[in-house]
Order: C-alpha cells, then structure tokens, then sequence
C-alpha cells in the first residue's frame, strides 16, 4: 500500500500542470488601456525570448451566456515603436460553437490564424486548406490577457 501511495505522489507532478508555470504580466482593454500590469515588463519578457500566451474572448450581447475564451502560445513577436506588443498564433483549423448542444465542431478545409496587440487590434484570417485562397479578414479590438512562462 505504502509503494503505491509513493508512486502516485511521485507522479502526480507530471500529470497535474504547475499552477505557477504561467503569469499575467499585462491586461489590455479593446480601447489598447491598461487594466492591470505594466507594458514594459511585456516588452521586456518578449525582448528575453521568454514564451507567451496570449487569452481573449468573445460572448454575445445579447445572451452574456454565449461566450467562448480562447487560450494559445504566441510564437511570433513583434514590439512595435518601444510601445506595444503583436503575438501570432500559429493557424488552427477553424471551430463552430454550438451554444445550443455545448459543441465546438471542426470546420473542414478551414485554417484560421490570429494576432492580437496590446493595443487592443486584432485581424484574424480565414484560408481554405485545399485552394490556399485567403476567405477572409476580421478585424475587431478586443481585450487581451499576456502570459509569460516562469
């Protein structure tokens, strides 16, 4: 009994994420204002390559129920003029929430990349997977949450 107990404790590290692996170094509103944190320790954790993730969401203005959050790592960076920060998500095939079931189905043939600033812009981009034809651009502002990996 004693072995199997320290065989799980040994293990359990492994199979349960660290809690303290990510922080929130800044929050943008979708005006590009700050909410919480300071751009500069952004800037400067993107200038010593350190990892980052980006979170936003979406919900409905007319039923606050319908939202969605979105988590991803940013693996292209860019600073812009010493004062805001751009990360790229690498492309993901496209999702449909169903708010109805609690689905997300996969879109097929549909890639869909995104880059959100801390100045609160975003576009994100449509490709078909077969034809490579770009589908569609959306910009919008949004708020964003920036991680950086301890």
């Amino acid at each position: 009994m004693r072995v199997a107990i320290l065989i799980v404790w040994l293990f359990i590290p492994s199979i349960v994420p660290a809690q303290d692996n990510w922080t929130l170094v800044y929050h943008n509103d979708p005006e590009g204002q700050s909410v919480q944190g300071d751009i500069s320790d952004l800037i400067q954790a993107v200038r010593d390559g350190k990892e980052i993730r980006l979170a936003w969401w979406a919900q409905s203005p007319a039923d606050p129920k319908r939202k969605v959050e979105h988590l991803a790592d940013a693996t292209f960076l860019t600073i812009m003029s010493d004062s805001i920060v751009f990360g790229q998500i690498e492309p993901i095939y496209g999702q449909i929430p169903d708010f109805n079931e609690y689905t997300i189905t996969l879109k097929e043939n549909l890639e869909w990349v995104m880059i959100g600033g801390t100045n609160g812009s975003s576009d994100s981009m449509t490709r078909n997977t077969i034809t490579g034809e770009i589908s569609g651009h959306n910009k919008r502002n949004l708020s964003f949450k920036w991680y950086v990996r301890n």
